[in-house]
């Protein structure tokens, strides 16, 4: 018998997709890529959450800019290794249709585009002969 109900894990990935779409940002400085999502310290725990679902990337937190501003939390992903293994592919399936959609879509081919042609090289990038 078919049902009207989807898993827990898909309505949570679904939701977090979401919610990338209203609060998240997809930057790339330099060859530096980072996926993050900014929030007030009153709302921590949903960054949290995220470090905790993804399985990686990182929590920090500000003080606040202005006396009448709150203080700030920050969850990142900013290995190119986890944007390979979990971003990307998270973000193909569940950030939906929307301008973070486009935008994301940019961000991914800069981040498939690096790994491609310059991040898989040796470390001291030295991947010639040694003539």
């Amino acid at each position: 018998m078919p049902t009207t109900t989807r898993s827990p894990a898909t309505e949570i990935a679904d939701f977090i997709g979401g919610f990338v779409a209203a609060e998240g940002s997809f930057v790339q400085s330099g060859r530096r890529f980072t996926f993050s999502v900014g929030l007030g310290a009153k709302d921590a725990s949903n960054c949290k959450d995220l470090e905790a679902f993804f399985g990686c990337g990182s929590v920090t937190y500000w003080p606040r800019r202005q006396p009448h501003y709150d203080d700030e939390c920050t969850f990142a992903i900013r290995s190119i290794h986890d944007h390979l293994r979990v971003t990307i592919p998270f973000m193909d399936e569940h950030l939906p249709l929307s301008y973070k959609r486009e935008q994301y879509l940019a961000w991914r081919a800069s981040v498939l585009a690096y790994w491609e042609h310059g991040a898989r090289r040796p470390a001291g990038g030295n991947s010639g002969s040694g003539t």
